[in-house]
């Protein structure tokens, strides 16, 4: 059996991330949940931003971004970031949160997130009230003790990554669960 909530009570677990744009002498964050890999050729994110708010304007305005997937570590750092205007605050000063330079753009990274990407924008619309920006993946930084194979992204550990996930409509903070299978390889099995 099933019920219907309607489509404002959307409950979908998706990774916290903090969007940085400016440059090292004045960065903004934002926390976003609203990430996703739009394409893998050329690889490129997709990061939805109400249009109300000071970090969408910069974004269109400085044409570069950066997508820093935080971990549970910094929940209370990440919160205070989507619940604040940099208009009117600095939150790396504020929080405590380390900019490190990027390779290609001057939108920092964030030295706490075992992630980061580096995008430059290549388009973006409004969809209602938010703005959907698709950046252009340039680099990617990982944390190389979250890794098993520090030439192989594809060897990192998860539960060492810890990220935090923000399960939306429910408005809450989880940790990831254990691994239970191999995608693209599990659904073999019923072949």
């Amino acid at each position: 059996m099933k019920t219907t909530f309607g489509p404002q009570k959307i409950l979908f677990p998706m990774p916290t991330s903090l969007v940085v744009t400016g440059t090292i002498e004045k960065a903004n964050i934002v926390t976003i949940a609203w990430v996703t890999l739009l394409t893998s050729a050329p690889p490129t994110l997709g990061v939805s931003i109400g249009t109300k708010g000071y970090s969408g304007k910069k974004i269109l305005k400085n044409k570069h971004f950066t997508v820093n997937i935080a971990n549970a570590d910094i929940m209370v750092e990440a919160d205070f970031c989507g619940i604040t205007s940099g208009k009117d605050i600095d939150k790396f000063g504020k929080t405590g949160l380390t900019m490190m330079r990027s390779k290609h753009i001057p939108s920092p990274i964030i030295k706490e997130c075992p992630l980061n990407f580096e995008c430059k924008l290549v388009r973006s619309s409004i969809v209602g009230t938010t703005n959907h920006f698709a950046g252009e993946i340039l680099e990617l930084y990982m944390d190389t003790d979250k890794l098993g194979d520090v030439n192989n992204p594809g060897s990192f550990d998860v539960e060492a990554m810890n990220p935090l996930i923000y399960i939306g409509g429910a408005r809450e903070y989880r940790k990831i669960g254990e691994k239970i299978g191999d995608a693209y390889q599990i659904g073999k099995t019923l072949k």
